[in-house]
């Protein structure tokens, strides 16, 4: 049985080829390394740092400095290199750094109620058959519209509850998937990361790995050979990417694609509709048309779950439902996500769509096409036939030993 735990809350004691063809976006010369080594720290924390990539009013610079000490800074200078120059609407500075619009406080501190479905301080079973491991609490970059940001960043570590973590995913009899997520499982060291990978592989009747990370997307250089040579020991696995915009398709990220693509993982995406950033179908069949092309399946476009200091990113649904159609009309069928809600409130998460079927006379159905004309289907199927092949009562008596 599931059981609320408070408890992680508390505080424990390199470029690539040219890529012209994928993308039309031309980037500022990237920083290299030199003899193997990086000149100064690779990510800006303080709003003095910012400063000099950015230009900042006096009064930006005040608002920033207030907003980090409620969800902090941190921004990789290869993703700063990303940025439109001079442009204070450029879609990956929108993403990245805090605007006043963060002191608008509404909204929740947790709006999926993931406090309520902690098995342990790093394991949350919200779900019959997989649960969400989460392996640090530190990211690469901390995004603006985070929905973990009350945990994202700050002196939590789950690392200090891995292994009653690990014991529960062992007796666990129902579990069959884990989601690895954080924070962002690749800033890991090298050596973590494979001792978390071995843990979860050896416990057999896991039949599904998928991990969650921004990390190629915001700081390639971060995934390191021995980060590669773990996941292909640890092959098959899921590697769901998460990516909003198609300027952040740079060449170090397809190098990247394709370095993760030779260990043998699996790669979707994900993306969150985001006010000011991707909310324009056109930037969205770019970006998933584009993904299909290097080998990633788009998976999830998530609305914006209602999170305290980030609803000025919110779309509405309705939109979003409009920008769905687009895309299913003019798109590859490679390319389409599945939009998403998750429920405020913990009741989970569910589908959104553009609604094809006009209405029902009988069995004739009377549906809209992706052109817009009308059409019908006879719906007179036949009710289905228990085959008697035992597989739904086997899954019930597992799921209820869990």
């Amino acid at each position: 049985m599931v059981k609320k735990d408070q408890s992680a809350l508390r505080k424990p004691k390199i470029a690539g080829r040219r890529t012209e063809e994928l993308t039309s976006h031309r980037y500022r010369k990237l920083s290299r390394r030199e003899e193997g080594r990086s000149s100064t720290l690779p990510f800006v924390s303080k709003v003095e740092q910012l400063s000099k990539y950015i230009s900042l009013t006096e009064k930006s610079k005040n608002e920033i400095h207030r907003i980090s000490h409620v969800f902090p800074i941190r921004i990789p200078k290869f993703y700063l290199d990303l940025f439109e120059e001079d442009n204070d609407a450029c879609p990956l500075r929108r993403q990245s750094v805090p605007s006043e619009e963060e002191f608008v406080l509404t909204g929740q501190d947790d709006p999926l109620d993931e406090q309520n479905y902690f098995v342990t301080p790093s394991f949350i079973k919200k779900y019959p058959g997989r649960g969400v491991f989460l392996a640090t609490s530190q990211c690469a970059m901390y995004c603006r519209f985070c929905n973990r940001r009350r945990l994202v960043g700050k002196d939590w570590d789950p690392r200090t509850s891995w292994e009653e973590s690990f014991h529960c995913m062992m007796v666990d009899k129902g579990l069959r998937e884990v989601i690895i997520s954080g924070g962002d499982p690749l800033t890991l060291s090298a050596k973590e990361f494979s001792y978390m990978m071995k843990r979860l592989k050896s416990i057999d009747r896991i039949q599904v790995i998928r991990m969650s990370t921004r990390l190629p997307v915001v700081y390639p250089e971060g995934l390191k050979k021995e980060h590669l040579t773990t996941l292909e020991k640890a092959s098959p696995l899921w590697v769901v990417i998460h990516i909003n915009h198609p300027r952040e398709i740079s060449p170090a990220f397809i190098d990247t694609v394709r370095k993760l693509r030779k260990t043998g993982v699996s790669m979707v995406s994900q993306s969150v509709l985001l006010r000011g950033v991707n909310d324009c179908p056109h930037i969205l069949l770019k970006l998933f048309e584009t993904l299909v092309s290097l080998g990633v399946k788009p998976y999830y476009l998530f609305q914006l779950d209602e999170i305290k200091g980030a609803m000025h990113f919110k779309v509405s649904v309705e939109e979003g439902i409009r920008i769905m159609h687009f895309l299913r009309k003019n798109g590859s069928g490679l390319a389409i996500p599945r939009y998403a809600l998750d429920i405020t409130g913990g009741l989970g998460k569910i589908p959104l769509d553009y609604q094809y079927l006009i209405r029902r006379d009988g069995t004739l159905l009377h549906l809209e096409s992706l052109s817009g004309e009308d059409g019908t289907y006879t719906d007179d199927g036949e009710k289905g036939q228990c085959q008697d092949c035992g597989i739904c009562g086997q899954l019930r008596a597992e799921t209820n030993k869990s």
